[in-house]
């Protein structure tokens, strides 16, 4: 079932909220997408019927929540026609226009009475699991995402490969998300790749420095570990070795990575 780009909306005296119903890039969040018409049978459109969009204040990224701020007055009683055109998704794919239906009211008319779309989302907490790759014989971790609707969806290899070749997958791991997360959070202050020795006694996590990349179109971040033998490090590279024998290893995704 496809969702819906808007959710929920309210319009008021002062200003326009849309709750939307799934993912949007910030940059096709502009003025020129939101049109004001009446819904006559030859419709009047407004110009310039809102102020300019400030994505920084206007938007909330993480109840996807967007202020649109009043540019003009509209004549009381009339019916009008909010469209949402030409958004895009997080993939980058426009997504199908939506319309605001509402009559503007005057001021002595309480502002409840212009609510038009009725589904209000509840948002709950979401414990996301990062699959790191295991430390002891079994353990998982848990992260509580800002967005509770980002989060990862697999990591090769496998959450629970206990046992993995020197070589597996040229040193690559592939952490998929349901939605590409931000560029700026391609770093090892986000994404920390650590390893341990397996003995008896204490030994510490020790910081591995991955080269870290994403897919050019796939929601996938892709981590590199450096190859183990060689003076200059290789990086997926083939018939290289990237797992140490008798180490564990683990990676930790930081609660603030987002879209």
């Amino acid at each position: 079932m496809a969702v819906n780009l808007i959710d929920y909306a309210s319009v008021g005296l002062d200003s326009v909220k849309i709750k939307f119903g799934r993912t949007i890039k910030i940059s096709s969040i502009i003025n020129n997408r939101f049109i004001v018409q009446t819904t006559d049978a030859t419709p009047s459109a407004v110009t310039d019927p809102f102020k300019t969009i400030n994505t920084l204040a206007d938007y909330n990224t993480i109840s996807r929540t967007l202020t649109l701020y009043w540019n003009k007055v509209l004549i009381s009683g009339q019916e009008y026609y909010i469209r949402a055109i030409g958004i895009l998704d997080a993939s980058g794919q426009v997504i199908p226009e939506e319309k605001i239906v509402y009559t503007m009211q005057d001021a002595a008319t309480p502002s409840s009475s212009l609510l038009t779309v009725p589904q209000i989302l509840q948002i709950k907490e979401m414990y996301v699991d990062d699959h790191s790759i295991l430390e002891d014989a079994y353990v998982t971790h848990q992260i509580i995402q800002k967005n509770p609707e980002f989060y990862i969806d697999s990591v090769n290899p496998k959450n629970g490969d206990f046992f993995i070749d020197n070589n597996t997958n040229n040193g690559r791991i592939t952490i998929t998300f349901n939605h590409r997360p931000a560029s700026n959070f391609l770093s090892n202050e986000y994404f920390k790749t650590q390893r341990k020795k397996i003995q008896k006694s204490i030994s510490r996590w020790e910081n591995v420095s991955p080269i870290i990349q994403m897919h050019s179109w796939k929601p996938e971040v892709y981590l590199d570990l450096p190859s183990l033998s060689d003076a200059t490090p290789s990086y997926n590279t083939s018939n290289k070795d990237y797992f140490e024998k008798g180490y564990k290893y683990r990676i930790t995704v930081s609660k603030d990575v987002g879209i």
